[in-house]
C-alpha cells in the first residue's frame, strides 16, 4: 500500500486517535476514579477535564481530516467552477495525499489541453475572419475594374476600336483572375475535407518533375530565370496522386517565378534517401523574412505584401501543403541568407508518416 495514499493516512491517524484516547481513559481510571466503600466516586473536576481532553482530540482529528480532505476538494471544486466560466488558465496547487496529487496532475493536464485548444480555436477564428477580409478584397478589386471598363463600353465612352479591344482584354484578364481565385478557394476547401479521395499509385517522381520543368521552361526563359535540374537519371518510385502532386510542384515553381526578380536561379532537386524522397525547390532570389516565414503557408499570404495585383491568389503554398499532407508527407521552408528552399518530403509506403 502506498504510504502517501489518503486511505493509509486516514487509517494511521484514526489508530493514533484511538490509542491516545485509550491512554486518556486509562489515566482517567487510574487517577480520577476512586472506589470507596463499594461505590464509584467520580470527581466532577476530573470528569470535566476528561471531557475537555476528549473534545480537544475530536477537534484536532476533525481539523486534520478537514485539511486533508475537505480543503483539497474545495480547491478542486473552485478550479472546476473557473473552468466552467471558460477560464482555462486556472491550475491546482495543493499539498495533499497521493490520490489528490494524482487528481491535481490530471486536472492540470486537462486544463492545459483545453487552454491550448481554446488558443488554437481563437487563432482559427481569427484566420477565418482574415480570410474573409482577404477574399472580399481580392474579389472586389478585379470586379470593380471589370465594372468600370464594362460601363465605359456600355455608355459608348470608348469609340476607338483599338481601345475597345484593350478594354475587352482587361475585362477578360480580370475575370480569369476571379475564376482562378474561386477555383483555388474551392480546391483548398476540398483538400481540407477528410473525405477527399486520394488516388495514389506507384509512379516515377523523377519523370513528373521533368514534365513540370518542361511546362514552366518558357515562362522561366521569358523572365530571364535560370532553371537547374538536379534529378537522378534513374526512376524514383513512390506512391502519389499524379494530378494532385503535379499541382503541388507547379505551385512551388510558380511561387519562385512570381516573387523573384529577373536573373534568379532556381534549382529543382530530387533525392531518394531510402526511407523517404526529398524534393526541393531552391532559389537565390529576394528571400523570405522571418516574420513571413511563420505564416507563409497560411491562406492569402504573399511573398511581397505590396504586390496584390500580381495575378497570384496567395493560396498556392496553402494548397501545396495540404496536398503533401494528404500524401502523409511534409512541406517546409528552409530559409537561409541568399537561399530560399521549399522542401517536400514523401515517405515510401513502408515508412509512411501520416500528418493529417
Amino acid at each position: 500500500m502506498n504510504k502517501n495514499s489518503l486511505f493509509y493516512r486516514l487509517i494511521k491517524t484514526y489508530v493514533f486517535f484511538a490509542c491516545t484516547m485509550g491512554i486518556v481513559e486509562l489515566v482517567f481510571v487510574a487517577f480520577m476514579v476512586h472506589v470507596e466503600g463499594g461505590t464509584i466516586d467520580i470527581r466532577l473536576q476530573w470528569l470535566l477535564f476528561f471531557l475537555l481532553v476528549f473534545g480537544l482530540h475530536v477537534w484536532i482529528y476533525s481539523l486534520w481530516t478537514s485539511r486533508r480532505v475537505t480543503r483539497p476538494l474545495e480547491e478542486i471544486a473552485g478550479a472546476i467552477r473557473e473552468m466552467k466560466q471558460g477560464r482555462f488558465h486556472e491550475r491546482l496547487h495543493i499539498q495533499a495525499s497521493h490520490e489528490f496529487l494524482q487528481i491535481q496532475t490530471d486536472f492540470n493536464d486537462m486544463a492545459e489541453t483545453l487552454q491550448r485548444a481554446e488558443a488554437e480555436n481563437l487563432k482559427l477564428q481569427e484566420s477565418k475572419q482574415r480570410m474573409l477580409v482577404d477574399i472580399s478584397h481580392d474579389l472586389k478589386t478585379p470586379i470593380t475594374t471589370i465594372q468600370g471598363y464594362a460601363q465605359a463600353l456600355q455608355l459608348g465612352i470608348v469609340t476607338d476600336e483599338e481601345q475597345r479591344r484593350k478594354y475587352l482584354q482587361l475585362i477578360y484578364s480580370k475575370s480569369t483572375l476571379v475564376t482562378g481565385l474561386i477555383d483555388d478557394i474551392f480546391n483548398l476547401s476540398k483538400l481540407d475535407s477528410p473525405d477527399i479521395p486520394l488516388h495514389a499509385v506507384p509512379g516515377d517522381l523523377a519523370e513528373l518533375l521533368r514534365e513540370a520543368a518542361a511546362e514552366y521552361y518558357e515562362q522561366f526563359e521569358a523572365k530571364e530565370f535560370t532553371l537547374q535540374l538536379d534529378i537522378p537519371p534513374i526512376e524514383v518510385i513512390v506512391s502519389y496522386d499524379e494530378k494532385l502532386l503535379q499541382r503541388a510542384v507547379t505551385n512551388l515553381l510558380s511561387n519562385a517565378l512570381r516573387y523573384n526578380p529577373p536573373g534568379t536561379e532556381v534549382t529543382l532537386r530530387l533525392e531518394d534517401l531510402g526511407s523517404a524522397v526529398h524534393l526541393s525547390v531552391i532559389d537565390n532570389g529576394i528571400g523570405i523574412s522571418d516574420e513571413l516565414k511563420a505564416v507563409i503557408f497560411d491562406p492569402f499570404v504573399r511573398g511581397d505584401a505590396s504586390r496584390k495585383g500580381d495575378g497570384g491568389t496567395g493560396l498556392g503554398l496553402s494548397i501545396a501543403r495540404q496536398i503533401v499532407r494528404l500524401h502523409g508527407g511534409e512541406l517546409s521552408l528552409n530559409n537561409q541568407p541568399g537561399q530560399t528552399s521549399f522542401e517536400l518530403v514523401l515517405y515510401h509506403e513502408g515508412n509512411l508518416k501520416r500528418t493529417l
